[in-house]
């Protein structure tokens, strides 16, 4: 598909964007002007980024906070810092470092990004670009969630081969507790009990010897409830949805859980958290990339497409296998 037609020169950039719902061909390239930057704003030329399931449910008009086309995608990125401002200086950012970050709404499948920088943070040294790009948005993900679950030191995930699940069970097996996951076939190191099994709350219950405290949950499954302790906490980070009605049911999904007592229900919103909590988004970030530099995390393993294969990148993405993420490389870095 060619691209669409816009602005040429130094203050152009392509974007990836979303002009008709539906299958990959309602994704255009569009080249388009880069705003100038306001106040103590930075430009970032993007080299990498990962394109998951949040990215796909929106090219289909499922998600949310997207709720007509004309949008462009993507919420991570890892690229150059070009410009400084007071604000990135006095953050230790300068023109030339390796930045990787979350936005607060989708807009980061393009070549050059106008941000504060507050939403930035250094790429750890010896972390290749692919690498680095896979962990922004799936690792505070996985944290913001297990920091709403509390301390429960039984915790079910549902969906552990995911980039989500995987990073969760990570984190919270190191911080001793007792992890138990769901998936379609087993996970090294984790107990997983298969989710097609119709007994497979029960299973759970059984693996982790007691009824869970905590529960991470992405599908909206009412089942998971039977899993928890009276006093237990569900941490949704997303409500799947049916096929075709993914929008209505998260939103009453959202809707429910504001008003559950029982189970205790929270709804792990990133957006919401890189919006409202910078500092604490900006160093739980860092120590989460710190940690995958260090070896000390494993995320997924990212399989690199080229900006101009977008279409084939949404369909990879649409069938990733476990332990995959893709990811677009916007330009060299």
């Amino acid at each position: 598909m060619a691209a669409a037609g816009g602005a040429a020169g130094e203050d152009a950039r392509r974007s990836v964007r979303v002009v008709r719902f539906g299958d990959p061909s309602g994704v255009v390239l569009a080249r388009e002007r880069v705003r100038a930057p306001r106040g103590n704003d930075v430009v970032v030329a993007v080299t990498h980024a990962s394109l998951g399931a949040t990215d796909v449910l929106a090219r289909r008009g499922g998600y949310v906070f997207q709720p007509v086309p004309g949008f462009v995608t993507g919420y991570d990125f890892v690229g150059v810092l070009e410009s400084e401002s007071a604000v990135s200086v006095a953050l230790g950012l300068r023109a030339g470092m390796r930045v990787a970050g979350v936005l607060p709404r989708m807009g980061s499948h393009t070549t050059l990004l106008v941000v504060s920088p507050t939403l930035l943070v250094a790429v750890p040294d010896g972390l290749d670009p692919a690498s680095a790009a896979v962990a922004p948005l799936d690792a505070v993900t996985a944290a913001l969630a297990l920091q709403l679950a509390g301390p429960a030191p039984r915790i079910l995930i549902q969906g552990v081969s995911g980039p989500v699940g995987s990073i969760a069970a990570q984190l919270a097996e190191r911080a001793g507790r007792t992890v138990v996951g769901t998936a379609s076939s087993p996970v090294d190191g984790v107990a997983t009990i298969d989710y097609r099994d119709p007994d497979w709350p029960a299973r759970a219950v059984e693996a982790a010897g007691g009824p869970f405290g905590a529960a991470i949950d992405h599908t909206g499954s009412p089942r998971v409830a039977e899993t928890l302790s009276p006093d237990g906490t569900l941490v949704h980070t997303a409500f799947a949805g049916r096929r075709g009605h993914e929008r209505g049911d998260s939103l009453r999904g959202s809707a429910r859980a504001a008003v559950a007592r029982h189970p205790r229900e929270r709804v792990c919103s990133v957006p919401f958290f890189v919006l409202r909590h910078r500092p604490a988004y900006r160093r739980m970030l860092s120590g989460l990339l710190a940690d995958v530099a260090e070896g000390r995390l494993r995320s997924a393993r990212p399989q690199t497409f080229a900006l101009d294969e977008v279409w084939d990148a949404h369909r990879a993405a649409e069938g990733a296998e476990p332990g995959r993420k893709v990811v677009l490389e916007l330009r060299a870095g």
